[in-house]
C-alpha cells in the first residue's frame, strides 16, 4: 500500500462553485540557463505560474506544477521549452479542469560595455522578464519585457540655461563686437560656461515585446533601445569618458515624449510589437515625468 494513500486529502473536503481566475505559485528560485551574447549562462530567476480553476472542484496540485517547471534548468530558455513546461504542467491538473495557465520568468543578466573612449570596460545591469500564456485552443503567447537605464537632459532647462549664459555674456562684452578679443571670450566660456546648469536625470524605459521567434531577442532589443536613446547609463569611467557622456547628454535632451517616440520609431522599423513606459526620474521635482505607448501591430 502506498504510504501516501493513508494520508488525508484536505482539499477534497474544501469543494465551491465559484471559479478562480489564476491560482499557482510566486516568487519560485530557479537556476535557468539564458543564451545571452552568444553564451549560455546560468541566471537565479524568480518564478510565478498559475493555471485556473473551474466550477465544482479542489485546489490545483502545486507540487506537480513544481516539478513542471524543473525542465527548464536542463536547458537554455526558448519559447519552445516554455512552452513545452507549462504544457506538462497544465496537464497535470487534469482532476482540477484547468484549461489555461500562466507563468512569469523574472531575473537580471549582466552585459560588458566598453568605455566612451578609453580602452576599459565594465558590466551593466539588465532586468529581464518573460511572461506567458498557454492554453491547448490558441497555444502560447510569449512576452518579453528588458528595462533599460539612461541619462535624460532636459530640453526647457537647455535652453533657459542657455539664455541665461547670453544674457550674462551680453553684459560682460557690451563693446563693438570688432573689438571682442577671442582669446578673452574663450577664457570666460571656460570659467563661466557653467552660469546655468540643464538638469538631467536617470531614466528608464521598460520595453516589452512580442516574442514569435524561436529563441529570446535578448540583446538586440537592449543594444536597439540604448542605441535609439543615445545616453545609456555607463560603467568604467575616466575623465575623457565623462567629457564625452555630458557631450552625448548635450546632443540628446529629450523630454518623455522625445524618449518614447525615438524608441518606438526603432523598435517598429524592427519589426516588434508591444508596449513602453518611460519613468524620467526629475531631479528638478519631487515627482517623476512618466509616459506609456503601444507599438507596432500584432499579426492576425
Amino acid at each position: 500500500m502506498n504510504p501516501t494513500s493513508l494520508l488525508p486529502d484536505v482539499a477534497s473536503l474544501n469543494v465551491s462553485d465559484i471559479a478562480i481566475d489564476q491560482v499557482g505559485m510566486s516568487h519560485i528560485s530557479l537556476p535557468i540557463p539564458f543564451e545571452i551574447d552568444q553564451q549560455t549562462i546560468t541566471a537565479p530567476t524568480k518564478v510565478s505560474i498559475r493555471a485556473n480553476v473551474k466550477n465544482h472542484q479542489k485546489g490545483l496540485h502545486m507540487s506537480r506544477m513544481y516539478q513542471s517547471l524543473q525542465a527548464l534548468t536542463q536547458h537554455s530558455l526558448t519559447p519552445v521549452t516554455l512552452k513545452e513546461s507549462l504544457q506538462s504542467a497544465l496537464e497535470q491538473q487534469k482532476e482540477v479542469n484547468s484549461d489555461c495557465i500562466f507563468c512569469d520568468i523574472e531575473t537580471e543578466v549582466l552585459r560588458k560595455r566598453s568605455a566612451l573612449h578609453t580602452q576599459q570596460y565594465g558590466w551593466n545591469r539588465y532586468p529581464v522578464r518573460v511572461s506567458a500564456r498557454f492554453d491547448h485552443q490558441t497555444g502560447i503567447t510569449v512576452s518579453l519585457r528588458v528595462t533599460v537605464t539612461y541619462s535624460s537632459s532636459c530640453p526647457a532647462s537647455a535652453a533657459l540655461s542657455r539664455k541665461a549664459l547670453k544674457e550674462v555674456f551680453l553684459d560682460q562684452f557690451h563693446y563693438e563686437p570688432s573689438k571682442v578679443d577671442k582669446q578673452l571670450i574663450a577664457q570666460w566660456l571656460e570659467q563661466q560656461g557653467t552660469y546655468a546648469i540643464p538638469h538631467s536625470q536617470r531614466s528608464e524605459a521598460d520595453i516589452a515585446v512580442d516574442v514569435t521567434d524561436t529563441k529570446f531577442p535578448i540583446e538586440n532589443l537592449i543594444d536597439l533601445c540604448e542605441g535609439a536613446l543615445g545616453t545609456p547609463v555607463q560603467t568604467f569611467v575616466k575623465r575623457q569618458d565623462e567629457q564625452q557622456f555630458a557631450i552625448n547628454n548635450g546632443q540628446n535632451p529629450m523630454f518623455v515624449e522625445d524618449a518614447s517616440r525615438r524608441l518606438m520609431q526603432a523598435l517598429t522599423d524592427n519589426g516588434y510589437s508591444g508596449h513602453l513606459a518611460i519613468s524620467h526620474y526629475e531631479s528638478l521635482h519631487g515627482h517623476n515625468a512618466v509616459a506609456q505607448s503601444s507599438f507596432g501591430h500584432k499579426d492576425t
